[in-house]
Parts: C-alpha cells; sequence; structure tokens
C-alpha cells in the first residue's frame, strides 16, 4: 500500500474558503492524500462538513486552542505517533496547485514552501523557473521529521501571530536552510480575520498584538524587523 500524503489545515469558521482549500488538497497530484483538520472554531457549519469527508478528512476538535497548538499536536501526531517523514501544512484560506506538494518533496528539503499570491492571474501559473527564495511562506508549508526534530514544535506563547518568524529563526541557528520555491499558490491573505464578527476581529487583533509583544520578549527585536532580517546574513551559530 502507498504511504499516506498526510496535509494538516488548521480551521477557524470560514467554511466556504474550506471548501476550496479542501478540494484543491484532495486533487493534489501526488496520490493518497488524507488531510489532518485540528479545528478551533467550527461555529459557521465547517465541522459538520469537514466530518461528512471522513475517512479522506479527519478532525482534532481542539476549542480556543490558537493556531501555534493547532500545529504542534497535528505535527507531534503525525511525526510520533504515525511516523511519516514528512507532512504538508496550509491554511484554510489557500488553494493549491495540483502539482505542489509533489514538487515539494521531491526538492528534499526539510523546510519548503510556495510563494502565496493573491492574484488570479498568477495563479496556478506555468512551469516554475527553480529559484528559490530565502524566506518561507507560512500559509503552506512542507516540514520533514528531520527538521521538527532538531527544532522542535512551534513557540505556544505566541498563539495566532509570529511563532512562524520565531520557527524561522529558530531553524536558521540550527542550520536548517528554509526556503520558498518559486511556486505559486493562491492565498486570501488573512481570510480568517476578514471573515470575523466584529467582535471576534478585535479578539484576534488584540492576540496577534499581545504574540508581537511575546516575541518582542523573547528576541529583543520586532518580527519583521530590520534587525530580525540581519539575523538571516550570517550563518548559524557554531
Amino acid at each position: 500500500m502507498k504511504p499516506i500524503n498526510w496535509i494538516i489545515m488548521p480551521i477557524y469558521d470560514c467554511k466556504d474558503l474550506t471548501r476550496d482549500a479542501i478540494d484543491s488538497c484532495l486533487a493534489q497530484g501526488i496520490g493518497n492524500v488524507r488531510i489532518l483538520c485540528p479545528i478551533d472554531r467550527g461555529l459557521d457549519g465547517v465541522a459538520h462538513y469537514l466530518r461528512s469527508l471522513h475517512p479522506l478528512v479527519q478532525t482534532i476538535e481542539m476549542p480556543g486552542c490558537g493556531v501555534s497548538k493547532a500545529w504542534n499536536v497535528a505535527l507531534s501526531h503525525l511525526f510520533d505517533i504515525t511516523g511519516v517523514d514528512y507532512a504538508l501544512v496550509a491554511n484554510s484560506d489557500t488553494r493549491l496547485r495540483p502539482d505542489a506538494y509533489r514538487r515539494l518533496v521531491s526538492d528534499g528539503g526539510l523546510f519548503v514552501t510556495c510563494v502565496g499570491t493573491s492574484s488570479g492571474a498568477k495563479f496556478p501559473g506555468g512551469e516554475p523557473s527553480g529559484r528559490k527564495r530565502p524566506h518561507p511562506d507560512f500559509s503552506m508549508y512542507l516540514i520533514r521529521k528531520e527538521c521538527w526534530q532538531r527544532v522542535g514544535p512551534f513557540d505556544e506563547s505566541m498563539r495566532i501571530f509570529a511563532s512562524d518568524g520565531d520557527m524561522h529563526l529558530r531553524m536558521h541557528r540550527a542550520g536548517i536552510d528554509a526556503y520558498c520555491l518559486d511556486l505559486p499558490f493562491y492565498h486570501v491573505a488573512s481570510g480568517t480575520l476578514k471573515n470575523a464578527e466584529v467582535e471576534d476581529r478585535e479578539r484576534i487583533l488584540k492576540q496577534a498584538q499581545a504574540d508581537r509583544l511575546a516575541f518582542f520578549n523573547k528576541w529583543g527585536y520586532d518580527m519583521g524587523s530590520p534587525k530580525y532580517y540581519e539575523q538571516f546574513q550570517t550563518g548559524a551559530p557554531e
């Protein structure tokens, strides 16, 4: 039997966007795809929809978990219990090219991503150029078990924001080259935030600010600042 190619997709409402994302995941040309969905919140019917797709889609009920914990629980399950060597992680506001998973796996990198675009004219695009960009896109990434074991889980003190930047810094310090292929995926940027009710949107923005502060307290500079990008100009510490 062919190995299962797992995709992790954290869920926070957004039923319509999630349908499109799931359809594109199940259409991947790599074969034998299964999707694991940690559900933070599914009040708009998305949870019922996902459960109706079993066994192609499996769900984990994790109310209020935040994306960092959702990633950690799902990746830990796949790497430590299921024993797979790699997993693809995709936001629920993305759509993937049918060749995305296959190309990420064949690249062989320990942490490799596609590049998000909000322009339909550029999606899915033509044949990739082979160029690589030094900064990965955490909206859709392939991570291998070796990377997970060397770097460890996402920092859950940053619940919904900035844990990706923290992980990138830690990968760099561990000597892992994380990069983005010239391979587009369609991304409705901040899709969760744009579809949230006013009160929920305010709560999300407040948590994002707390996460930015947690990042600053840990590293001594802001994520995305010049000081942050300077860290990647030097080699990994000995």
